[in-house]
């Protein structure tokens, strides 16, 4: 466990597995800042991190965070809960992006526990913060392990309770790089399971449309190799019906020389594939590529996209694995 000089509490915590691979994790915004692996006899680190610290405090890009209360957007930041109108943050032009302002990205979260390989924290947000009903609590807890194939598994679980009826749906944010930190993201080889995808338009609000992606740029049900014409910021479904109840695979990522791939599975409905072309200083347009499992974006305000909302009674339960396998190590 590393502190940060700040006065103010950045705290670094750091999980191992089996094989002596290792993750870190810092309490703002349950951020996850490193995932160290080894290949050909040297560590690598496969996702964008800062070389400080107190850089996350100020970081534009959502670098490993836990996004929301709802990940990705919401048009004109309005949602209908049993027809009365919330009026939620706007913090991308007229829409919300990832909760608004200040929300689960840049919010310090509470340790629950520290073990070896778990790790779980946990936020309450108001009634009523940056527009979204009822007092919410947040638990996500992080676990890393080996399994019986020295595959590394990190498993990223959420719960979600609320005194009121309301939305949530918060992912995690990494940008991997299989490559290794010193090369660009052109050449991985993405395979994804979703069969369809949410058109959108010029500010990547969805037209409400789920089309196939069978002879559309966007198919990716076989592996393709990533190159600079592909600049996906958009949302594959993996299933159209909600089934909160199973873990399904969502996408597989291979490094370019085919030493690594990453296996991610969720019982979420959505991917959200993001290249990373807008990053900017001190990273460059796509050192890392985005898979975050979610629902789809602004599901809310499209009735007929896979969506579930949280009551007194229901709990929102998610579940995000992302799973490593080294084939040269």
């Amino acid at each position: 466990m590393r502190d940060s000089t700040m006065a103010n509490s950045i705290v670094e915590y750091t999980l191992s597995n089996q094989t002596n691979e290792s993750i870190s994790i810092i309490n703002y915004g349950a951020r996850l800042t490193s995932w160290i692996t080894q290949i050909d006899n040297e560590k690598c680190n496969i996702i964008l991190s800062y070389p400080d610290l107190n850089d996350y405090l100020s970081d534009p890009y959502y670098l490993g965070a836990i996004a929301g209360p709802y990940a990705n957007r919401i048009s004109n930041a309005q949602i209908h809960i049993d027809n009365k109108v919330c009026i939620l943050d706007q913090n991308e032009g007229s829409n919300q992006l990832h909760g608004g302002q200040k929300a689960l990205s840049d919010l310090f979260w509470q340790l629950d526990y520290h073990q070896k390989n778990a790790l779980s924290l946990s936020i309450t947000l108001p009634d009523g913060y940056n527009g979204y009903p009822g007092k919410t609590t947040f638990n996500v807890l992080y676990s890393f392990t080996t399994s019986n194939n020295d595959q590394s598994k990190l498993d990223i679980k959420f719960t979600i309770t609320s005194n009121k009826k309301t939305i949530a749906g918060p992912t995690s944010h990494p940008y991997f790089n299989l490559n290794g930190s010193n090369n660009s993201a052109y050449g991985h080889v993405l395979k994804l399971a979703g069969a369809h995808y949410t058109p959108i338009n010029t500010h990547a609000i969805p037209s409400g449309l789920i089309l196939p992606v069978a002879n559309t740029p966007f198919d990716y049900t076989s592996a393709r190799v990533l190159n600079t014409t592909d600049k996906l910021d958009h949302n594959f479904l993996i299933e159209q019906t909600l089934n909160l109840h199973t873990v399904k695979q969502h996408a597989t990522l291979k490094s370019a020389d085919e030493k690594l791939a990453l296996n991610v599975l969720s019982n979420y409905p959505a991917i959200q594939v993001y290249t990373g072309h807008h990053l900017k200083n001190p990273f460059k347009a796509f050192d890392g590529i985005c898979l975050e499992p979610q629902f789809c974006p602004d599901s809310p305000n499209n009735p007929h996209f896979p969506f579930s909302y949280i009551t007194p009674q229901v709990p929102l339960q998610t579940h995000i694995s992302y799973c490593l396998t080294n084939f040269k190590s």
